[in-house]
């Protein structure tokens, strides 16, 4: 069992929520208890925190926990979860047990949530050989994180239902963290996917792994289904985000592609000299980021047909983005007409490529690229460019 687990004392619980990082009116977060009881199909979620709703993303999850039957299960990978959201978010797990759902829960070693950890742990155990467990990474520790299989972080933010209402095999992969800044401040992203039994078995095969702690840098994999194909990571070499770029075509001028993403850093700066050529070759191409290296903010700025804002400001509005997507319009691949969206945990650093339990997925589905893209331009409105 992690130190935290066995040590934590009311005092250490108070201090461990004050460093998750409270967000503005989180005491007036209270999102799980107005969770709607909705049908469950594929779409995306997202919280907003200006002219939207920032508790978007929990309220959605809660409503898929209640509507988990007993005998079912509910599989969960997360960073951290702190502070009145994670732990309303943690109560709604805990009924869910004790009404008979088989709740499983995955975290990283991060300090910040340990008051939620100890939450579950009290409720659901520890033994992940039973039905229900609480299960902390247990790394080594490296930076204040702790991977389960990666070298670093437990970075996953993703969720699996085996039944939610009348619905099976429900994925729901996210960007956000339970945490009251992700859900008054923040900027994010959630895709429920149901139905889809490959994609589902893959990530639980995933979830499995990471439970059994079966470290290896170079984890990488790569699951191809119906319309969707997951990533899941570490990766030792090579970088997907890159090489999807070089399968877009600009001729004719009639590709866009939007990037919208938290965080952005030296290593990958490959992705932003891709951009800047498909910018030079006739494609219209957008960023969003939050946080960005000297070095990929240069090469962006070296083309001026690339469209560069920043949403930045993490305790107060308009707020930072969190999201980690990237958006493909027109010729792709072979298919003049394509309209992809790539999205999950994974920043473009290279913690998130090489050290990171981190899942990515590719996604073709018009109607969700449209809720995309609509999300993509609010943020853009709200930089106030």
């Amino acid at each position: 069992m992690p130190k935290f687990l066995s040590v934590l004392t009311a005092g250490a619980v108070a201090a461990a929520a004050a460093l998750a990082g409270v967000g503005p009116a989180a005491a007036d977060i209270s999102a799980c208890a107005a969770a709607p009881l909705q049908r469950v199909e594929t779409g995306a979620v997202f919280s907003e925190p200006v002219g939207g709703d920032p508790t978007a993303i929990v309220r959605t999850l809660c409503g898929l926990v209640r509507q988990t039957p007993a005998g079912a299960s509910i599989q969960i990978a997360h960073f951290v979860m702190s502070g009145t959201a994670g732990s309303e978010f943690a109560a709604e797990l805990i009924k869910a047990h004790q009404r008979g759902v088989k709740v499983r829960v995955l975290v990283d070693g991060d300090q910040r949530g340990a008051a939620v950890a100890t939450q579950l742990a009290a409720a659901l155990g520890t033994d992940v050989a039973g039905d229900s467990w609480l299960h902390v990474c247990t790394g080594p520790m490296s930076g204040g994180t702790a991977a389960c299989i990666g070298g670093k972080g437990q970075h996953n933010k993703f969720y699996l239902f085996s039944r939610a209402g009348k619905a099976s095999g429900v994925v729901v992969q996210s960007s956000a963290n339970l945490t009251d800044l992700n859900s008054t401040t923040y900027w994010n992203n959630a895709v429920v996917l149901p139905g889809n039994k490959r994609l589902y078995a893959a990530y639980d095969a995933y979830f499995h792994d990471l439970a059994a702690e079966r470290k290896n840098l170079d984890y990488y994999r790569e699951v191809q289904t119906r319309g969707v194909k997951a990533h899941f990571f570490p990766k030792a070499s090579g970088d997907p985000i890159v090489d999807y770029l070089s399968k877009a075509s600009c001729r004719g001028g009639r590709t866009t592609i939007r990037v919208g993403m938290s965080e952005w850093d030296a290593s990958r700066v490959a992705i932003a000299e891709r951009l800047r050529d498909l910018a030079s070759g006739g494609c219209t191409i957008q960023v969003v980021y939050g946080i960005a290296d000297d070095d990929v903010e240069a090469v962006l700025a070296e083309q001026p047909r690339i469209e560069v804002r920043t949403l930045g400001s993490g305790n107060a509005l308009p707020g930072r983005i969190h999201s980690k997507y990237l958006l493909v319009e027109g010729a792709f691949d072979g298919d003049r007409d394509a309209h992809w969206v790539f999205t999950g945990s994974h920043n473009y650093n290279t913690t998130s490529l090489r050290r990171n339990d981190e899942t990515l997925i590719k996604l073709n589905d018009r109607g969700v690229y449209r809720q995309y893209v609509a999300n993509f331009d609010r943020m853009r409105a709200a930089t106030g460019v």
